[in-house]
């Protein structure tokens, strides 16, 4: 099931660092070190494998591990408020320190987790944002072939100033609070599986200064959605499942008319079929097609519909390198002018290779088109991000990046490019 959420768009590929200086310098001793490994690490992407001397490997409290962390960053942003003219840059100081506590039973999970992200603009101090959630998640094998799953999530985050729905006019970033629930149950026999799963999702959006003075009042973006999906797969051979699985969800804003133009609530569906696979040490991933469509309450908005499909894709060329493929389709809400929707298509490729078993090199590449169903705007966003992560020790690692977005919007006030560049420090137990 794939909730639906506010869009926080902004490329950024922080989670992969990254430094193309060092490729030629370390390459002699790939070759020389790849022999000893390369045997125990195929079908295992290279940035999910976890190597003695260099994982963090928590602290035990009885039946649990308590996993803490703690990154900080220094980004140098080109355009801090993504303008199509005007662009400031500033630097960026972030600090996220996150805690993870979960359990390592034989059966059955729970795993609860903290995250703070503070953000510190050098002079932009317009821009400084305190993001966090807490959340919860756990599982229960009832029987051997039935497990009951549930998750919970309560935060306080900051729309990225490239978002969609986001303003040039205002004088700080819109800020929201987020609620998500969910539970899901699933069912095996013999090769057949069946999941049931149900997400309630709400969006309660803060009103955001303007500059010159006022408030964009943001009561007509807050939202809930009820989302519910059934999933029913069989398993051909090995790790091989196909699957049909419907997805109906419902969206109801909290205003309606008088007190808004229109009234968004809206209900849709969505229905695909697919299969996800484990091909030994070639690859691994899952793909899926079918059609969606989303119906308003409001008559003057004509439904939307499409195609929609999707694929995570990782493929191990080599043991040392990792392709990655992704595309998603997705219906989105939006109130931007008249527009009922935008209909999201997204793509990506990028690679992982593994100089040393410390030194992860990655490049990414993504494109995204936004197409508002009863407007004129289509925004069209590329991205590319590089960058590396070397690993000090199982305690610290060390990481730059550098990354380049772009949107090209149909609306000329919309449009903006901007690059990145920076260096990020990390410390796990």
């Amino acid at each position: 099931m794939r909730h639906v959420a506010e869009n926080r768009w902004f490329f950024e590929k922080s989670s992969r660092p990254l430094w193309m200086a060092a490729f030629g310098s370390v390459a002699a001793a790939m070759i020389l070190n790849s022999s000893v490994y390369a045997e125990d690490i195929r079908g295992q992407g290279v940035a999910e494998r976890q190597y003695d001397g260099y994982t963090a490997q928590g602290v035990r409290v009885g039946s649990f591990v308590l996993r803490p962390s703690l990154t900080v960053s220094e980004t140098y942003d080109s355009n801090v408020f993504a303008s199509d003219t005007g662009e400031v840059s500033d630097f960026v100081t972030e600090i996220n320190p996150n805690v993870v506590f979960e359990s390592d039973w034989a059966s059955h999970s729970l795993r609860l987790e903290a995250d703070l992200e503070q953000s510190l603009y050098a002079s932009a101090g317009s821009e400084d944002a305190t993001d966090w959630t807490l959340g919860a998640s756990g599982g229960v094998d009832v029987l051997r072939d039935t497990q009951v799953r549930v998750g919970l999530l309560y935060g306080a985050l900051t729309v990225n100033r490239g978002g969609p729905e986001e303003v040039g006019s205002a004088a700080e970033p819109t800020k929201y609070k987020i609620f998500d629930g969910s539970i899901g149950l699933t069912q095996r026999i013999n090769r057949l599986s069946v999941d049931v799963d149900a997400g309630y999702t709400d969006l309660d959006f803060d009103d955001t200064p303007l500059i010159g003075g006022g408030l964009d009042e943001n009561d007509d973006r807050d939202r809930s959605v009820l989302e519910t999906a059934v999933q029913v797969g069989y398993q051909l051979v090995g790790d091989t499942i196909v699957f049909l699985r419907g997805t109906y969800n419902e969206r109801d804003y909290d205003l309606d008319t008088p007190a808004v133009a229109v009234n968004r609530d809206s209900d849709g569906y969505e229905i695909v079929a697919g299969a996800s696979f484990e091909l030994g040490s070639l690859a691994t991933g899952e793909v899926f097609a079918g059609y969606q469509e989303q119906s308003f309450d409001d008559p003057s908005f004509s439904p939307v519909s499409g195609v929609a499909y999707g694929a995570s894709v990782d493929w191990y060329v080599t043991p040392l390198t990792t392709l990655r493929f992704s595309a998603d389709t997705a219906i989105e809400d939006t109130t931007s002018g008249g527009a009922s929707a935008f209909q999201r298509q997204t793509l990506g490729v990028g690679v992982d290779h593994e100089f040393l078993r410390n030194l992860v090199a990655s490049l990414d590449l993504d494109y995204t088109e936004e197409d508002f169903a009863g407007s004129v705007r289509k925004d069209e966003i590329y991205g590319v991000a590089v960058g590396i992560d070397y690993l000090i020790d199982q305690v610290f690692s060390i990481g730059v990046f550098v990354g380049y977005d772009e949107r090209d919007s149909s609306i000329a006030d919309l449009s903006f490019s901007r690059e990145v560049v920076g260096v990020r420090l990390r410390s796990a137990l």
